[in-house]
């Protein structure tokens, strides 16, 4: 094992826990690498949500030691037309679709390299079409936990596909948002930066309204509010978040991920 290796593969999937998925894919990694330490960051991510899954990557990858493996499959276009590839940054390798799972990492400060897992000598054989998670991505990572260089897996390649959340619409009177994605506690995250808009929803009142129910301050914490309030807060990952303490605003408040909602000033 060099020095670039950690011997760590961590595990980011729609695949939840039914079914063999999560365990054939362990197995397939520990198959190249017994020793290997894998460790599950989650198997939650909303079925086929790519931004939500580069959400995740970006937010807990760099709280891994260097030489760690982060294999990624949220993968609506599996047997498609989409490369299999592995990346390289600020000494962290990454194992997934290029299907945008990636975009954080593209978006950051870092040089990214990037390279096709091509070699069949990487992969097993057959390989299914609809489980590229097991039969190329698995294996591939479990090659690189050992010390292989990313460039063995195949020639190098540019223009990884991106994929950018939507914006927020600002006017002088509100700012439309949406709601991405609910997590396992109901909370629901949107698509407002406290980069962007932190300051203005710190200074500035502001509502959020829905049926029977109105947030008009910024929490800085879960617990802030009262059992079964409403409020708004900016989490760990710098989102703004509609969450319900000791509740679960994805099944109180009416709302779902897609849907947009107003933040009205003043």
């Amino acid at each position: 094992m060099n020095r670039k290796a950690s011997g760590i593969v961590t595990l980011i999937t729609d695949f939840g826990w039914g079914g063999e998925y999560v365990g054939a894919m362990k197995g397939a990694i520990l198959k190249v690498n017994a020793r290997c330490l894998v460790t599950d960051i989650t198997h939650q991510i909303n079925p086929q949500n790519i931004l939500q899954a580069a959400y995740v990557l970006q937010n807990s990858y760099p709280y891994y030691p260097p030489g760690t493996v982060h294999v990624v499959v949220v993968d609506p276009g599996v047997g498609m037309e989409r490369r299999a590839v592995a990346l390289e940054t600020e000494g962290h390798f990454f194992v997934g679709p290029d299907n945008g799972v990636f975009s954080g990492l593209l978006s950051g400060k870092g040089k990214v390299e990037a390279y096709e897992i091509a070699d069949r000598k990487y992969s097993l054989w057959p390989v299914s079409p609809t489980f590229h998670g097991r039969d190329i991505f698995a294996p591939a990572a479990g090659h690189l936990s050992l010390g292989l260089p990313s460039g063995k897996l195949g020639p190098r390649v540019k223009g990884l596909v991106r994929r950018e959340s939507p914006r927020p619409e600002e006017t002088k009177k509100r700012l439309g948002a949406q709601i991405l994605w609910a997590d396992s506690f109901g909370n629901l995250t949107t698509n407002v930066t406290q980069k962007d808009f932190g300051r203005a929803l710190a200074s500035r009142p502001f509502q959020i309204k829905g049926k029977g129910w109105k947030i008009d301050r910024l929490s800085r914490t879960y617990g802030k509010e009262k059992p079964g309030q409403p409020m708004a807060l900016f989490g760990s990952g710098g989102r703004l978040e509609i969450s319900v303490n000791q509740g679960n605003a994805l099944d109180a408040l009416g709302l779902k991920p897609g849907e947009a909602i107003s933040i009205l000033w003043g």
